[in-house]
């Protein structure tokens, strides 16, 4: 994240400095989860999701009106979604959802071994809807299962880190970002 949208950040409670690291504050992490949780027990559709969610979980905290020179706030919000994988890959390293390879979080190498092999699939391209709707399913009862075995006291963030596991903690070089554009 841009050091303006650090700035940003920090002077408004969303985000902590962990020793060298940027993570969202624990109110943050709790209510992006939160809203999460709820978004995924009450809706059919899996996409689109990860951004309700996380716009959800920032309204319950932020201020109605922001006062900060747009220079702050967008790259704030242009490199939320990296400080969101940064904050929850450690967990996700715990319950062996994710690895760490280098400053980047990749998909544990036998997680989709874990998954169920046996039964059929919708097709991807006729019944899009029900297909991602069935990975997801699939992807957030097996992170219940390692965190209940891994790491039962971060159970509460299950349906976050399935939002992440699908999004394939894509934090790569090739998403692109406001300090692309500002280089």
């Amino acid at each position: 994240m841009h050091p303006a949208g650090i700035k940003f950040g920090l002077s408004l409670g969303l985000l902590e400095l962990d020793g060298g690291r940027v993570v969202l504050s624990s109110p943050l992490v709790e209510s992006i989860s939160a809203m999460a949780r709820r978004k995924v027990q009450r809706r059919k559709r899996v996409l689109w999701i990860w951004d309700e969610a996380v716009g959800a979980g920032l309204r319950k905290l932020m201020p109605v009106r922001i006062d900060a020179p747009r220079q702050e706030y967008v790259p704030f919000y242009t490199g939320l979604d990296r400080i969101i994988f940064e904050t929850l890959g450690p967990i996700a390293e715990q319950a062996k959802i994710a690895e760490r390879y280098g400053k980047y979080f990749f998909s544990e190498h036998t997680f989709y071994r874990k998954m169920r092999q046996d039964i059929r699939r919708p097709h991807m391209r006729l019944e899009a809807n029900l297909a991602w709707r069935l990975h997801f399913r699939e992807t957030l009862a097996l992170i219940r299962q390692l965190l209940a075995k891994y790491s039962p006291e971060n159970m509460r963030h299950a349906e976050l880190l399935a939002l992440c596991q699908l999004d394939n903690w894509d934090q790569s070089p090739n998403k692109l970002t406001i300090e692309d554009f500002l280089k």
